[in-house]
């Protein structure tokens, strides 16, 4: 009985043994942060691929969100499917592999909309966006004697259709530089002839070579032949704006 006794009190006094502490890694050095960078897009706007919508809540959803101390550099093609271009830049670094993100906003009026409405829909559009310098296509109609083997009532027709569209479109340019002046948004309209001959060396260049110039510079997949459904002419003249935006811009500095 005594030696039980004894070797419960020497099992009493015998303290518990620690266990023993897992050795943790050492922790790694914090990198160096590197400057902000433009997020990749969303799947639903990619680099060189046809997007369009009508509702301005919907694109600023799909667009990446701008990150300063960016520079969103944009260029526009205004139409009732305007062409879109935009770049996001940080002023003072080199610009190459900046990412492009083209679409198109839809900005035709359904049957029981009102005209003013394409207007309203533009600025949404650009307050969402949030544009730092815009570039946009300049259009001016300029009468022209009757061309050979056309009389007099089929020119009418088709100066009427022409004039009413330049209306349109120098209505919504109207309302973009009065948006960009509110905001103090430097915006400027390029000439057509400029645009073409900085993109394909030739003023005269038609739609075809302007959209084979776009897939040959940024690396878009666009279909010269189907420009008429799609509007890619659009987002391929609004692609050469953005890339004139960032060059101006960048000379400037």
């Amino acid at each position: 009985m005594a030696e039980e006794a004894s070797k419960e009190e020497q099992a009493e006094s015998t303290p518990p043994k620690k266990s023993a502490k897992k050795k943790t890694p050492a922790k790694k050095a914090k990198k160096a942060k590197k400057p902000p960078t433009s997020p990749k897009t969303a799947d639903k706007v990619t680099e060189g691929k046809l997007y369009i919508t009508k509702d301005p809540r919907v694109y600023a959803e799909t667009i990446p969100r701008l990150i300063r101390p960016h520079k969103r550099m944009v260029g526009l093609d205004l139409a009732n499917s305007t062409g879109v271009t935009f770049c996001d830049i940080i002023p003072g670094h080199p610009v190459k592999g900046a990412h492009l993100v083209m679409g198109q906003w839809d900005l035709s009026l359904g049957d029981y909309d009102s005209g003013p409405l394409r207007h309203i829909r533009l600025k949404t559009f650009l307050a969402h966006l949030q544009p730092d310098v815009l570039l946009f296509e300049e259009v001016k109609y300029v009468g022209q004697n009757t061309p050979p083997g056309m009389n007099k009532m089929n020119l009418t027709a088709l100066v009427a259709r022409a004039v009413t569209g330049a209306q349109m479109v120098a209505s919504l340019a109207t309302t973009l530089t009065t948006w960009c002046e509110e905001q103090g948004i430097p915006a400027e309209g390029i000439p057509i002839g400029v645009l073409k001959k900085y993109a394909t060396g030739q003023g005269a260049a038609n739609k075809e070579d302007m959209i084979k110039a776009c897939n040959e510079k940024f690396g878009s997949d666009f279909d010269p032949e189907t420009y008429k459904s799609t509007g890619v002419d659009n987002i391929a003249d609004s692609a050469f704006l953005c890339a004139l935006a960032v060059q101006n811009y960048m000379e400037a500095q």
